[in-house]
């Protein structure tokens, strides 16, 4: 039997919940059986009944079959090793599936997420630069890539126009260059941070508003997509891209709007292959990298992101990955 985790979240905004939802219908379409993760809290119950919990979500769960943990869950350091054990035990096994791997975007005083990934049977990262990653920090857990995730949900009837505008879509908060962009127009899309509440966006950009997941794909009416993180402080968003395929990025395909992107990420090597947008080294660069596409131009590279555009709307990367994992096991 193959089981996919899916943490039973319902206080969390619908956009987090997204591409583990996607896996997870997905999975479920492919013969899969979905194991749903109550949500542990250590501050209010004792260890023994974190064991009863685990041992309740796992009651169905025997030798030989396929566990892939859908991971981060953001509970405890115990609960994911305790979970991890308790498989194992079993006689099945665990692989973890990354979404995010936080020591690999932000500063920790003790990731513990290492032991984790070591003790896995098998990893499932985005990219082969993630694996590598992982490779250099000691791990030694066999791992398969998925190379971008899906999104499910409603397609355009019709593609973006050409415009030279930029949509930005995502988390603020990962984006601080936002307020003082001086650029071409932006049109941003998603809920405003309550610390952002007083900040005046300048006026090249152009709030949207926050829509559905499943609705956004619907939004976007022309121009481009942006994909653009910083890093600041203790954290390393902009250098994560080296080795991630950001979630938003299938959201772009499957609206059918050309990338941009950083010329160091892991999918400037897939937007340039294929022609579906352009990379920048920085911001700055914009205004020149749009004035060079035309009407012409613009057609074409949406008429090579096409089979990405429906790929990641039916299941494409993931049933594949999902292959992957079973193959290994055989």
């Amino acid at each position: 039997m193959y089981y996919i985790t899916q943490t039973i979240e319902p206080w969390m905004p619908a956009g987090a919940l997204k591409a583990k939802d996607d896996l997870a219908r997905i999975a479920v379409k492919n013969d899969w059986q979905r194991l749903a993760i109550e949500r542990y809290n250590d501050v209010r119950f004792s260890d023994e009944i974190r064991s009863s919990k685990i041992d309740t979500m796992l009651e169905k769960v025997k030798p030989g079959d396929i566990i892939l943990h859908q991971f981060p869950t953001y509970m405890s350091e115990d609960f994911e090793k305790e979970f991890q054990e308790a498989v194992q035990k079993r006689g099945a096994t665990y692989t973890l599936l990354i979404h995010d791997f936080e020591p690999l975007r932000v500063e920790r005083q003790k990731a513990w997420e290492w032991q984790l990934a070591e003790g896995a049977d098998l990893i499932v990262a985005h990219s082969q630069q993630m694996i590598e990653q992982f490779k250099a920090h000691g791990i030694h857990s066999p791992a398969v890539t998925i190379n971008l995730f899906d999104y499910l949900g409603p397609s355009p009837t019709t593609n973006p126009i050409f415009d030279k505008v930029i949509n930005y879509a995502g988390t603020w908060q990962k984006a601080p260059w936002l307020q003082t962009y001086d650029g071409p127009a932006l049109r941003l899309f998603g809920s405003r941070p309550k610390k952002w509440k007083e900040i005046e966006l300048p006026p090249a950009v152009d709030w949207a508003g926050s829509f559905l997941p499943d609705e956004i794909a619907l939004a976007f009416h022309s121009g481009f997509g942006l994909l653009w993180d910083s890093d600041y402080d203790d954290k390393y968003f902009q250098s994560y891209t080296k080795i991630n395929a950001p979630h938003k990025a299938s959201l772009y395909l499957k609206a059918g709007l050309p990338l941009i992107v950083w010329s160091q990420s892991y999918l400037a090597n897939l937007v340039k292959e294929f022609n579906i947008g352009f990379t920048i080294d920085s911001l700055d660069q914009l205004e020149n990298k749009l004035g060079q596409v035309d009407q012409s131009g613009y057609q074409r590279i949406q008429k090579n992101l096409q089979p990405f555009q429906e790929r990641v709307s039916k299941g494409h990367y993931t049933k594949n990955m999902l292959e992957k994992v079973v193959n290994f096991f055989k």
